[in-house]
C-alpha cells in the first residue's frame, strides 16, 4: 500500500522505518532539509522537503493516490490540517497525531468531524493505555486492547466464593458495556448463551468498556483487591494520561514533576492524587518520600536516562513493580538485565496502530482465543441481512457473538433492538466452523 507520513521526527521516522520493512510504499515529507537528507540516506522509503500542511506538496507526494496518510510531526494543528487537507485531496484514510486531550475529547465539537479526519491518536496516549493495563491487569492471563483502548479483552480464572459464580448468565447484572465472550471448562470451549454459568475455575474471556471489565471482573473474584500505591515520575501528556486512568479508590496515586507550574496544573486536575515536586532520579529525594512502600513505581519523562536511572533506584529501594517509558525501542532488550519489569516504546506502540489499520478491511482478526478455537473478528456492517435490522431480528448460527458495536463517537453493547446501520463496524467472537456465514451475514462478503 501507498502510505505519505507527515513528520520526520522521532516517531515519524520510526513508523515510516517500521512500515517500510513491512513491504509498504512510503513517503515522508518534513520541512527540515537536513533531516529528509538523514532519512534519505538511512530508509528506504521516498523523501519529500516541504511542509506537509500545504496543498501544493501534498499534490507533489501524490497524496489522492495514497491508501493511508499519516500526519506525525510535533505539532497538533499542523497535523490536524494536514490529515484535513489529504483526505481531502484524495487519500483514502487520514489519521492525526494529537497530544493535548482538548483535541480528542472536546465537549463543544469533535475535531474528528469537523476536520473529515478517520482517526486521532497520540503516542503518549497508547503508551499510557499500555502501562495502565500492566497496573490493572497483574494477574491476568491475557489482555487485549481494541478501539483505540476504549475496549479490553481480559482473561482470568473464575475464584470459588465469587458472587457471580454458580448462577445463570441472565441473572448477572453485569455492568453496561460489556459481555461474557468465552468460558473454558477443562476442555470444554463455550460461547456461552444465557441459560449458562460460571463454575470456579474457568477461564473466562471479558470484552467491553475498559472501565467496565474491570468492574465485571470483580464479580468472578472473591477478595476484594487492598488498594494499592502507584508512583508516577513525571508530569507530562503520558504521565496525566496514565494518571487519569488510574484515578479509583483501587489506587493511591503520587505524581513527581520537577516543574513547580507544572504541579500546580497537575494539582487541580488530579485532586485525590498527591503531587510532589522533586527530582525524583535523587535517591535521597525518593528515601525522603517513603518510595520503597509503593507497589508500582512508573517513570514517563522524555528522557530514557533519567527513566531507568530512577526505575532503577525505585527497584533497589524495594518497590514490587518498576515500569519505563523508553524513546528508543533498541533499549527494550536491556530492560530485563536491568531489573526494570516492563518497558513501554510510544514510538513502537504508534508504529503497532499504524501497522494494524494498514491491515483493517471489511473483516480484520483482532484476536485468537486459546490457539485459535474462537476469534475475535471486526467486521463492516454491509449485508443486507444485517443493514437496518435489530439484532433480535438477525440469526446468527450457534457458536456466534455479537460483542460490541463502533460508530463515530460511540461504542456499546448492542441491545436486542438495537437497529444496525449500513457501515457500523461491530466485533463479534465466532467459532471457526461458522466464521464463514458470520462474515457473509455481516459484511454481504462471501
Amino acid at each position: 500500500m501507498r502510505v505519505i507520513i507527515a513528520g520526520a521526527g522521532e516517531i515519524g521516522w520510526y513508523v515510516a522505518e517500521v512500515i517500510s520493512a513491512d513491504g509498504h510504499d512510503v513517503t515522508l515529507i518534513d520541512d527540515d532539509d537536513e533531516k529528509i537528507r538523514q532519512v534519505a540516506s538511512d530508509l528506504d522509503v521516498q523523501c519529500l522537503c516541504g511542509s506537509a500542511a500545504s496543498a501544493a506538496i501534498l499534490e507533489q507526494a501524490q497524496v489522492a493516490r495514497a491508501d493511508l496518510f499519516v500526519a506525525v510531526t510535533g505539532r497538533d494543528d499542523t497535523n490536524l490540517v494536514s490529515a484535513s487537507l489529504a483526505r481531502k485531496l484524495g487519500a483514502a484514510r487520514s489519521i492525526a497525531r494529537v497530544d493535548e486531550v482538548i483535541y480528542r475529547k472536546a465537549p463543544q465539537i469533535s475535531y474528528l468531524e469537523h476536520f473529515g479526519i478517520d482517526e486521532l491518536v497520540s503516542p503518549e496516549m497508547l503508551a499510557a493505555l499500555e502501562l495502565a493495563s500492566v497496573v490493572r491487569n497483574p494477574g491476568t492471563l491475557a489482555v487485549e486492547h481494541f478501539a483505540r483502548g476504549a475496549l479490553e479483552m481480559q482473561q482470568f480464572v473464575a475464584d470459588r466464593g465469587a458472587r457471580h459464580v454458580g448462577k445463570p448468565l441472565t441473572e448477572l447484572s453485569l455492568p453496561e458495556g460489556v459481555r461474557i465472550a468465552s468460558i473454558q471448562r477443562g476442555g470444554q470451549f463455550l460461547i456461552p448463551t444465557g441459560h449458562d454459568h460460571v463454575d470456579h475455575g474457568d477461564l473466562l474471556t471479558l470484552i467491553g468498556k475498559t472501565e467496565q471489565v474491570v468492574e465485571a471482573r470483580s464479580g468472578f473474584e472473591s477478595d476484594k483487591p487492598a488498594s494499592q500505591k502507584v508512583v508516577i515520575m513525571g508530569g507530562g501528556h503520558t504521565a496525566l494520561s496514565l494518571a487519569r486512568r488510574l484515578r479509583s479508590h483501587s489506587y493511591r496515586l503520587t505524581v513527581i514533576e520537577h516543574d513547580p507550574d507544572r504541579c500546580q496544573m497537575l494539582a487541580a486536575i488530579l485532586s485525590t492524587a498527591t503531587i510532589l515536586n522533586g527530582d525524583g532520579t535523587k535517591l535521597s529525594f525518593l528515601k525522603e518520600e517513603r518510595i520503597d512502600n509503593a507497589d508500582f513505581f512508573i517513570s514517563t519523562t522524555a528522557s530514557d536516562e533519567a527513566n531507568i536511572l530512577s526505575a532503577m533506584q525505585a527497584k533497589n529501594l524495594g518497590v514490587k513493580k518498576v515500569l519505563v517509558v523508553i524513546h528508543r525501542p533498541d533499549y527494550a532488550d536491556l530492560m530485563e538485565r536491568l531489573g526494570i519489569d516492563r518497558a513501554v516504546s510510544p514510538r513502537a506502540v504508534m508504529a503497532h496502530e499504524m501497522l494494524s489499520w494498514l491491515r483493517k478491511d471489511s473483516v480484520s482478526v483482532l484476536a485468537r482465543i486459546e490457539n485459535g478455537r474462537a476469534e475475535i473478528l471486526e467486521l463492516l456492517v454491509k449485508g443486507e441481512d444485517f443493514v437496518g435490522k435489530t439484532l433480535r431480528q438477525v440469526t446468527l448460527p450457534a457458536g456466534c457473538l455479537v460483542l460490541t458495536l463502533q460508530r463515530p463517537e460511540e461504542i456499546s453493547v448492542p441491545a436486542a433492538d438495537t437497529v444496525f446501520q449500513l457501515e457500523d463496524i461491530i466485533l463479534v467472537i465466532c467459532l471457526p466452523q461458522v466464521r464463514k456465514e458470520v462474515v457473509r451475514l455481516i459484511t454481504g462478503k462471501a
